[in-house]
C-alpha cells in the first residue's frame, strides 16, 4: 500500500513539475511567441470576460465631461469628417456640449450647406445655420464608396445605436436602472 501512495505522489510530482516547465515555455521573458508556435499563428491565451467597470456618465444621474465631448467633437471636425457624416445631426445640438449660442452659430457659419431653389429654379450654396445639419462629405453613398475602395463609411450619427448592448435575463432588468454600457 506505502509503494502505492508512494509512487502515484511521485508520479503527480512529475506532473506538475513537468506542467511548470511546460507553462514556463509557453510565456516567455521577452514577449515573443514561444518556440513550439509559429511566427505566424496566434499563440492561445486564456479569455478574460470584461469587468464592470465605473463610468461617470452611468446610471439616472450620471454626467458627461463636457471638456471630453469638446475635444472629441474637435477630432470629428480635423479628421474625421474627411470620410464620415453625421447627417442626423444638426448644428443646433452643439449647445449641449456646453457652447454658447454665439458659438454654436460661428461653427456653423464655417460650413456650407445646399439650398434652394431660388426664384430661377437653381439650387444656391449658403453658410450654414444652426438649424442645419452637419454637411456630408460627399454627394452620395456611391461617391463615397468609390472614394473608399467600394465601402462607403457609417454615418457617425447612428455608431451609438449600433453599439447597443444585449444581454441576457436577469441582468437586462437591471440595466435599466445602472444604464449599463460594456
Amino acid at each position: 500500500m506505502k509503494t502505492l501512495v508512494t509512487s502515484i505522489l511521485s508520479f503527480a510530482f512529475a506532473a506538475s513539475l513537468g506542467s511548470a516547465v511546460l507553462a514556463q515555455e509557453a510565456t516567455p521573458a521577452n514577449g515573443r511567441a514561444p518556440a513550439h508556435h509559429a511566427e505566424s499563428e496566434t499563440p492561445h491565451y486564456p479569455l478574460k470576460e470584461p469587468t464592470e467597470e465605473e463610468w461617470t456618465f452611468a446610471g439616472p444621474f450620471g454626467h458627461y465631461d463636457k471638456g471630453q465631448l469638446q475635444r472629441g467633437l474637435k477630432v470629428y471636425t480635423e479628421v474625421c469628417s474627411a470620410c464620415h457624416s453625421m447627417n442626423l445631426v444638426p448644428f443646433r445640438m452643439l449647445d449641449e456640449l456646453g457652447y454658447s449660442e454665439a458659438q454654436v452659430k460661428a461653427f456653423a457659419a464655417n460650413y456650407e450647406v445646399q439650398d434652394g431653389p431660388n426664384a430661377a429654379g437653381e439650387m444656391f450654396s449658403r453658410k450654414a445655420v444652426p438649424s442645419d445639419h452637419f454637411p456630408a462629405p460627399f454627394p452620395n453613398a456611391e461617391a463615397a464608396a468609390a472614394s473608399n475602395n467600394g465601402a462607403a463609411p457609417p454615418d457617425f450619427s447612428l455608431i451609438a445605436k449600433a453599439r447597443e448592448v444585449e444581454r441576457g435575463f436577469p441582468q437586462f432588468v437591471f440595466d435599466i436602472f445602472t444604464q449599463y454600457q460594456e
